[in-house]
């Protein structure tokens, strides 16, 4: 039996994890391989916590699973994005914009960040990252047009990801699985049959009983087919999130903002044809985080901050935020979603036996999750803290050595210290280390072989095309709103 092929997969939650998780398999797997979905609104509540920005991976992930952006357009309110617009952000009050960016240029072999270091010695008008970044002045503009395949341009150095709203999502995915190949319950657990570490059934609420030889739990924090053995959750902070859709606000934008408050942080996200607003709290600050949130209409979850280290035990692996919770700061939940259902579907064990494929896979979410943290507690490294809860809370864990090293590193000498498989980029870091206002004290010597004349000329052309570029974009609104007319022409 150890080396009998896997016949039938269960999947439960209906949630956007599992739904985009079933969609995938479903996709891609043999047509010999059974799904059955176990659909509870339980896994729906957290979604929130997934946030409302993907990365720019997220169109390859999507059209490697044959889901197109023109369909995603047509279909749910997703709108494009060049970033997150910080404001007045930790107890310095920082402001930038983190966009997202192809790789800075390297001049004779040398890092971009270092020649702005010797500017900012000399010329420090002309030191400033942002100015050189497409994306970013693309976004100060309101502009927004697809980058092109000519390279001559400076707009084919823009990246964009997609804004979007869970709840939409869900709807999208549940839609577009297959009705022949997926068998869906709409039903919850009331008992999980186990032989030692292995899953052996589920009885459902109408008394029905599911067997399968794996199983895939995405029904959120309060995970039934986790194995009780499993104690290795890392974390213990917890954080609430209350959404509204629909806000009033004036000119919409090709960025998401954020704006930090004493009591948290609240983001307002520009979707096709209306705004999505989040705020994200301390629990000891509710009262004032929900009067800031300004609406009726919402109702607010909390969820413990961390990850297990062991997801996949037996032939059950959790999945979602049973398995990991982020704080939706940054793009981070959206871009480990899509490694974990990547990963999966390269390691779907082929047989009953499932040991080599389980080790793999706890490994690499692990080394995922672990440099996604580094990212997101680079936004509270600061010396000072503030008094207030959510800044004491976000603030009160001593930095592990890679991120010190990180942080020191860059400070010092302009260095990127990365590791492998980091999920964020080197382009990354560097706009979120200058945009926290860490800015290296000196700089790669041999950024001293361009002459500084050279110099000033080859970044005032490269400032001036930008800048010329980002002005002739059209406006993110009136380009949108053509190319979904465009594409509802397309599909008449």
């Amino acid at each position: 039996m150890a080396s009998a092929p896997l016949t039938t997969i269960v999947i439960y939650g209906g949630g956007l994890a599992g739904y985009v998780c079933a969609c995938a398999l479903d996709r891609t797997l043999p047509g010999d391989i059974q799904l059955i979905l176990i659909e509870t609104d339980a896994a729906k509540a957290t979604d929130i916590f997934f946030g409302t920005l993907t990365s720019p991976t997220t169109y390859d992930f999507l059209l490697d699973k044959a889901f197109t952006e023109p369909d995603l357009f047509l279909n749910t309110q997703t709108g494009v994005s060049l970033g997150t617009k910080f404001e007045n952000w930790g107890p310095t009050r920082q402001n930038w914009i983190q966009s997202f960016y192809k790789p800075l240029p390297v001049l004779n072999g040398v890092e971009f960040q270092h020649y702005l270091t010797r500017f900012r010695q000399t010329t420090p008008e002309k030191a400033s990252l942002e100015d050189y970044v497409i994306s970013t002045q693309a976004a100060k503009s309101g502009g927004f047009a697809h980058p092109p395949e000519d390279r001559k341009t400076p707009l084919a150095d823009m990246d964009y990801g997609y804004q979007f709203s869970p709840k939409d999502w869900q709807g999208y995915f549940s839609g577009k699985l297959s009705s022949k190949r997926v068998t869906r319950l709409q039903s919850d657990v009331t008992k999980v049959e186990r032989s030692g570490e292995t899953v052996t059934g589920l009885t459902l609420n109408n008394a029905q009983i599911i067997k399968a030889d794996f199983f895939i739990d995405a029904s959120g924090p309060n995970s039934k087919l986790k194995s009780p053995s499993d104690t290795s959750w890392v974390g213990t902070r917890e954080i609430c999130a209350a959404e509204t859709h629909n806000i009033e606000t004036g000119k919409r934008h090709p960025y998401r903002t954020v704006r930090a408050a004493d009591y948290g942080w609240q983001s307002e996200t520009t979707l096709q044809n209306q705004v999505h607003r989040l705020t994200v709290y301390d629990p000891n600050s509710e009262r004032a985080a929900l009067k800031a949130h300004g609406t009726p209409d919402h109702t607010p979850f909390k969820v413990q901050l961390g990850r297990t280290e062991t997801p996949w035990i037996g032939n059950c692996l959790t999945f979602g935020h049973g398995a990991a919770s982020l704080e939706p700061l940054t793009s981070a939940p959206m871009r480990l979603l899509e490694r974990d259902i990547d990963r999966l579907i390269e390691l779907i064990p082929v047989s009953k036996n499932m040991t080599v494929e389980r080790r793999e896979y706890n490994r690499r979410f692990n080394d995922d999750y672990s440099h996604a943290d580094l990212f997101q507690r680079a936004f509270f490294s600061t010396s000072k803290t503030g008094a207030h809860p959510y800044w004491v809370a976000a603030s009160s864990t001593p930095l592990t050595k890679r991120l010190q090293d990180k942080v020191e590193q860059f400070e010092s000498r302009g260095v990127l210290v990365q590791y492998d498989y980091e999920p964020f980029s080197r382009e990354d870091w560097t706009l979120l280390h200058i945009g926290m206002g860490r800015l290296p004290r000196r700089y790669d010597p041999l950024a001293d072989r361009v002459s500084l004349p050279g110099l000033t000329q080859k970044l005032e052309q490269m400032r001036h095309a930008i800048d010329v570029m980002a002005k002739k974009l059209p406006p993110h609104d009136v380009y949108m709103s053509r190319l979904i007319k465009y594409l509802e022409d397309q599909n008449v």
